[in-house]
């Protein structure tokens, strides 16, 4: 399956564009698709200005569409879906800073969770520790063009549906953890002897 946004059936006038290059001033001719273009009079490596990478946090397709991509640019891209959700939700929160501090902190905490454990889905994971406090967390995910895959992962998340899959086990199992920490985190005196799934939350509370 091919990318509706790089398939050029689907391109207008503006499918190809120039732009100078940000170390000579040399016009550089970009097609939309181009990740990056090698300018002819300097040599530099320059990124498309107007592309779009924020599907890669997400879309099943990132690696065979932006498998070309230069490492730097990939890990420095994978985090835009969960900014921009960062954005929409404290949107969602105007006035209710204490919900919106605890919803940064939970997803700081899933983070590093993820990251230890390196398991589980940390997209779906992240999205789901931002979106607990939001009355229709799907319907903002829609907004922002998360696929099928991301909102079945999110709602499975949220609605502490039993799992199917390892991954999906993995992602439960960090969810929880981020969850509870956030809760001790907050106020220490609720949970007197918590129970983690996860070695990295056992280790993190270790360290509160």
């Amino acid at each position: 399956m091919q990318c509706p946004g790089q398939d050029n059936r689907y391109w207008d006038g503006e499918a190809v564009f120039e732009a100078p290059c940000p170390h000579c001033g040399n016009e550089l001719e970009f097609f939309k698709d181009d990740s990056q273009r090698s300018c002819k009079k300097c040599g530099n490596r320059v990124l498309n200005p107007r592309i779009d990478f924020g599907c890669a946090a997400y879309c099943s397709h990132a690696e065979q569409c932006l498998g070309s991509m230069p490492p730097e640019l990939l890990a420095e891209q994978k985090n835009l879906f969960k900014d921009k959700l960062s954005i929409a939700v404290r949107k969602q929160l105007i006035g209710k800073e204490e919900l919106y501090k605890k919803a940064s902190i939970r997803t700081e905490i899933a983070e590093q969770l993820s990251k230890e454990e390196q398991r589980g889905d940390m997209a779906a994971v992240l999205a789901a520790t931002l979106l607990i406090d939001i009355d229709e967390p799907v319907t903002l995910l829609v907004d922002l063009k998360a696929d099928e895959k991301m909102l079945e992962a999110v709602a499975r998340l949220l609605d502490h549906k039993p799992s199917d899959t390892e991954i999906e086990q993995a992602s439960s199992d960090i969810f929880y953890d981020a969850c509870l920490l956030t809760d001790i985190k907050s106020d220490p005196d609720t949970i007197s002897e918590p129970s983690f799934r996860t070695k990295s939350g056992q280790k993190a509370f270790a360290t509160l």
